[in-house]
């Protein structure tokens, strides 16, 4: 009984199924990343809303000559703007330089590199609900 053609066989199922599972692996991990930054797109229009609205804020309390405890609240207020405009400038640097075609690529270097850009865009996700978090809280203080 001679089973080579046998070994051959399963070696090309093996290697066939190993691969797809690479590709699926892959489109997985696209897919997450893609996800995240669905998730937060929507807030972007809000970042640049909320930090108008910071910076009318401090520029009155700057107008009113308020004192101390006021002016450091104004200086917040800046601070949080200045966060937001980073989260929104974070977010649009991320998807110029974000890749969606790998043909040059192997899938071990596709895989690291989707996993970079997962790392990446969790990043400008943290930083955007972070810079809304802080802007909510600060413009609900009334002095």
């Amino acid at each position: 009984m001679n089973l080579k053609p046998f070994r051959l066989i399963v070696v090309f199922f093996a290697l066939l199924f190993s691969c797809e599972s690479g590709e699926n692996e892959n489109q997985a991990l696209k897919d997450r990343v893609i996800s995240v930054h669905d998730e937060v797109m929507p807030e972007i229009g809000n970042l640049k809303s909320v930090q108008n609205k910071l910076r009318e804020k401090a520029d009155s309390i700057k107008l009113e000559g308020a004192p101390s405890a006021s002016e450091n609240y104004g200086e917040s207020l800046e601070a949080a703007a200045q966060s937001c405009e980073a989260a929104y400038d974070g977010m649009f640097v991320w998807m110029r330089q974000f890749k969606t075609e790998y043909e040059d690529m192997t899938e071990e270097e596709t895989k690291a590199y989707l996993e970079e850009q997962l790392k990446k865009v969790e990043q400008v996700r943290d930083d955007i609900k972070t810079a809304l978090s802080v802007s909510d809280s600060l413009l609900n203080v009334r002095i």
